[in-house]
């Protein structure tokens, strides 16, 4: 399924970081596989999410588990040109949100990651905290107003 068009804008997300791709990343195609690609999202997300618990003055103090992570494959990605990701938070919830991604390589959007994240205890869930909440909505995906 493809993704609404406004997910392959690189506007509308507010935190961008830059990989190199890698000769080992190649597969027998001559591209890199779904497995680097999928980890390059990984790494992007590790940094941004990084900044934002930071903003939040959390550190470590906070533990985010992984509840799910969907990757769209929207063309190939190439070796030796680098990929730029481009991160946001596109739904924050009492004790979960989602980051958003798209990547995008000479200009192109070449793919789109959604990622479910929940703050948990060792009972379970727990509602974010509120500075952890605070951060996450500065960094709000801005998806544009539906035409009338």
């Amino acid at each position: 399924m493809k993704p609404p068009a406004w997910r392959q804008d690189r506007a509308v997300y507010p935190h961008s970081f830059h990989i190199q791709t890698r000769y080992r990343d190649e597969d027998g195609l001559h591209h890199i596989n779904n497995i680097a690609v999928a980890a390059y999202y990984d790494e992007t997300r590790a940094r941004f999410s990084r900044e934002v618990f930071k903003t939040a003055g959390l550190g470590d103090r906070v533990r985010i588990v992984t509840a799910d992570s969907r990757v769209s494959y929207l063309a190939e990605v190439f070796h030796p040109d680098e990929v730029e990701v481009r991160s946001g938070i596109l739904r924050i919830g009492t004790a979960s949100y989602e980051i958003g991604q798209a990547m995008f390589q000479k200009g192109r959007c070449v793919g789109i990651c959604t990622t479910t994240f929940v703050q948990a205890s060792a009972e379970g869930a727990s509602p974010l905290a509120p500075a952890l909440r605070a951060a996450l909505e500065a960094m709000m995906i801005r998806a544009p107003e539906p035409a009338a």
